[in-house]
């Protein structure tokens, strides 16, 4: 079993086929060597959600932040929260 350490939430204006093609694309590199996996939901009127189970939150912050990444969010007129999570009982 698997835990989601991670969850997202926001808007993507270019549409959740958009964003899966790149979640795709970035899992099949260097995010799929800490993010073991996940789920990404379409809510409908381009807001999206996501939980993940992240192994390297350094790696994390680090993609998060890199230049192109925030470039391809302005692009795409991504916005989100992310938070971190952690089993209760």
């Amino acid at each position: 079993e698997k835990n989601m350490n991670v969850f997202m939430h926001g808007t993507i204006a270019a549409g959740f086929g958009v964003l899966k093609s790149k979640f795709d694309k970035d899992m099949a590199g260097p995010m799929g060597k800490w993010v073991t996996d996940y789920r990404l939901t379409d809510l409908g009127k381009n807001e999206v959600m996501c939980c993940m189970n992240v192994t390297d939150m350094e790696a994390l912050g680090a993609f998060m932040s890199d230049p192109a990444e925030v470039q391809w969010d302005q692009d795409n007129g991504a916005v989100y929260k992310a938070y971190s999570m952690q089993e209760m009982g």
